[in-house]
C-alpha cells in the first residue's frame, strides 16, 4: 500500500505517493496475531522520525478491524471503508506539530467508553505520544489500566524514554526498524528509476537512509556535485582566475551557493577518507580531477575543507556573497598550494 492516512478527526483521505520506510516484518507478524485474535489491548510504537509509525498503526487498525479470514482481507465492508478514506471506528489525535492535550485524552476516553459504529473494535491512534506533558500522559494511564474490551490504542513515539513507566508497564512495544538493505534498495531504484549502481552508491553515501539518497539522485544534487567539481578542479590545478569565475560569476543566491559548497565539501571529505583507507567515493570524479584528487596531499585537502567550512558558516551568519566567495576563491588557491 502506497498510501498515506491523512487525519481529519476521525475521518481520513488518501494520499498518494509516500512509502512507509519501516522493515515489513513488523507489520506481517501483527498480521498473523490479528488473523490468530491474540493481539493486546495497548500498544507503543516506537522509531526514527519518518519511518512511517502513523501508517504502521493505521495498517494494524486495518487488520484488527477487519472481518475476512486473512487480515487484512482488503474486500470486507471493513476493508473498504479503510481504502475509501473514512472509517468511523479509527480515531487519530496529535499528527503534525501537534500533541495530545488532557482534554484530548479525556475525549479520547469518553469516545472509548461508547459502542463501536460498525464493528466490534475502535482503534484510537495517538501520534507524537511522547511529547504529550506529564498530566495528559497520566489521564491516559486510566484507559491502560481499565481498558473497554472494545478498543486498542496504538502510542507512537520516537523513543520510549520519554513516555511514563506507568504506561510503559501497560502497553506492547513495537519497534520499528529502517527497511532491508534490499527494501530500501528496490524503493529508491523505484522512486528514482536510475541503475542499481547509482542507487546503492547513494544509499551508501547516505548511510542507508531513503530519502538522502533520493536527494543525492535528484538532478538538482547532480548538478550541484557538477558545479562543485569544476570549482575543485580549478582549485588544485592554481586556476586562480577560473576558480573566482566558477565561484562569482554567476552570481549565486545565497542558498544555491551554500548547496553547491555543501557538495564540495562532501567530496573533500570522502577524498580525504580514502586517502586513509575507508572506502571509496560513492559519486567518483573522472578525468583530470581524478588525477588532482589523486596527487594532492592529506594536509591540502584538510585545508581546503576548512576554508569551505568557514564559507559556508559565513554564509548562515548573512555574509556578504560576494565577499566570501571571494576569500573562499583565494583560500582554496592557498590551501592547493600546500
Amino acid at each position: 500500500n502506497t498510501s498515506i492516512y491523512e487525519s481529519a478527526g476521525c475521518f481520513f483521505r488518501l494520499k498518494g505517493g509516500k512509502v512507509p520506510l519501516y522493515n515489513k516484518s513488523e507489520l506481517a507478524l501483527f498480521y498473523e496475531k490479528a488473523g490468530r485474535g491474540v493481539c493486546s489491548h495497548a500498544y507503543i510504537v516506537d522509531g526514527a522520525a519518518g519511518i512511517g509509525k502513523l501508517e504502521f498503526a493505521l495498517s494494524c487498525a486495518r487488520a484488527l478491524l477487519c472481518t475476512g479470514k486473512t487480515k487484512p482481507c482488503g474486500i470486507c465492508q471493513s476493508c473498504r471503508k479503510f481504502s475509501l478514506g473514512g472509517h468511523p471506528d479509527i480515531h487519530i489525535t496529535g499528527t503534525g506539530e501537534k500533541c495530545a492535550g488532557v482534554d484530548d485524552i479525556r475525549e479520547l476516553i469518553r469516545l472509548a467508553s461508547v459502542m463501536p459504529n460498525d464493528g466490534d473494535m475502535q482503534v484510537f491512534i495517538i501520534a507524537n505520544a511522547g511529547k504529550m506533558r506529564a498530566g495528559a500522559q497520566n489521564a491516559l494511564l486510566k484507559l491502560f489500566e481499565e481498558p473497554p474490551p472494545t478498543v486498542t490504542v496504538f502510542l507512537l513515539t520516537e523513543t520510549r524514554n520519554s513516555l511514563l513507566p506507568t504506561l510503559l508497564s501497560r502497553g506492547q512495544r513495537i519497534h520499528l526498524d529502517g527497511m532491508s538493505p534490499k527494501e530500501a534498495l528496490a524503493e529508491l531504484a523505484a522512486r528514482c528509476g536510475g541503475s542499481g549502481g547509482e542507487a546503492e552508491r547513494a544509499l551508501e553515501a547516505a548511510n542507508g537512509s531513503v530519502g538522502e539518497a533520493e536527494r543525492l539522485l535528484s538532478p538538482e544534487s547532480a548538478e550541484n556535485r557538477k558545479k562543485a567539481c569544476e570549482i575543485l578542479l580549478y582549485a588544485l590545478s592554481g586556476k586562480s582566475y577560473e576558480l573566482s569565475k566558477a565561484l562569482l560569476l554567476p552570481k549565486y543566491k545565497r542558498e544555491k551557493l551554500y548547496d553547491i559548497l555543501d557538495s564540495l565539501l562532501l567530496l573533500l571529505l570522502q577524498r580525504q577518507k580514502e586517502k586513509y583507507g575507508f572506502g571509496a567515493q560513492p559519486f567518483p570524479p573522472a578525468g583530470e580531477l581524478a588525477a588532482l584528487l589523486a596527487s594532492a596531499g592529506k594536509r591540502s585537502l584538510a585545508r581546503a575543507g576548512a576554508a569551505v567550512i568557514s564559507c559556508m558558516t559565513a554564509l548562515e551568519a548573512s555574509a556578504n556573497v560576494n565577499a566570501a566567495a571571494s576569500r573562499l576563491a583565494v583560500e582554496l588557491i592557498v590551501a592547493a598550494s600546500k
